[in-house]
């Protein structure tokens, strides 16, 4: 099998059964919402980016769609402005880490200490309070149950997700008609900024085109969250 269709196979096969077992398995993290409800979390990776970061706000602005930005600390740095437009867009802001290292490399106390530098670089550009950004994606979904337990204990909320298209790697259309097929209540998207390929705020205008119309309601992970809490409890 070619290397494309070998990538195809991948990007078509949802993670939903999966999420599933690692729901029970991991229930610290938030992998997804209620797959009964309407809700879908759309979250970008990797960011700020001075190229995706501001075509991507005015996509979101163009559907009336809420995301999520998950972005590194020394990005933040570099582009601080782009953090102030995603905040007064009304975005939710949250962690991928202050560089892009596996969590599993870095030192328990380092890593604290960067997750709360760059907790408070979010805080300080968007005009937020530090309380508010809890939420943390490890970068290429790296975790072990020390930094679970690391990350709980710190007051951080970890993140991964349930649908995460290869859309830097697979051409556009192929990315886009996967995306589609897969999305429903419930799910947690992520894609990515600062990558190859296709700009990901061109996907994210097509996707949300072809979704129109699904009766599915684009939400905060903090709304996503307290849908998922409210389904479990008896």
């Amino acid at each position: 099998m070619a290397w494309l269709e070998v990538l195809e196979a991948y990007a078509a096969a949802s993670l939903n059964d999966a999420v599933h077992l690692l729901n029970r398995r991991f229930p610290e993290i938030l992998w997804e919402g209620d797959p009964a409800s309407d809700q879908v979390a759309l979250t970008f990776d990797d960011g700020p980016h001075p190229r995706d970061t501001p075509a991507l706000l005015e996509v979101l602005a163009k559907h009336s769609v809420p995301a999520t930005f998950s972005w590194l600390g020394e990005r933040v740095e570099a582009h601080p402005e782009l953090v102030g437009a995603a905040a007064r867009a009304g975005h939710q802001l949250m962690i991928h880490g202050y560089r892009h290292r596996s969590f599993l490399l870095e030192p328990q106390g380092s890593l604290r200490t960067m997750l709360d530098r760059t907790r408070d670089l979010l805080a300080h550009h968007s005009g937020r309070d530090p309380s508010s950004i809890t939420y943390v994606r490890p970068p290429f979904g790296h975790f072990s149950a020390s930094i679970l337990r690391g990350l709980c204990a710190w007051g951080y909320q970890p993140v991964l997700c349930s649908i995460m298209p290869v859309h830097w790697m697979l051409p556009a259309e192929v990315s886009v008609r996967h995306a589609v097929a897969q999305i429903e209540g419930g799910s947690l998207v992520v894609l990515h900024e600062s990558l190859a390929g296709s700009p990901v705020a061109k996907l994210t205008d097509a996707i949300l085109t072809r979704l129109a119309g699904r009766g599915l309601t684009f939400v905060s992970l903090d709304t996503l969250r307290a849908g998922r809490d409210a389904a479990k409890t008896p």
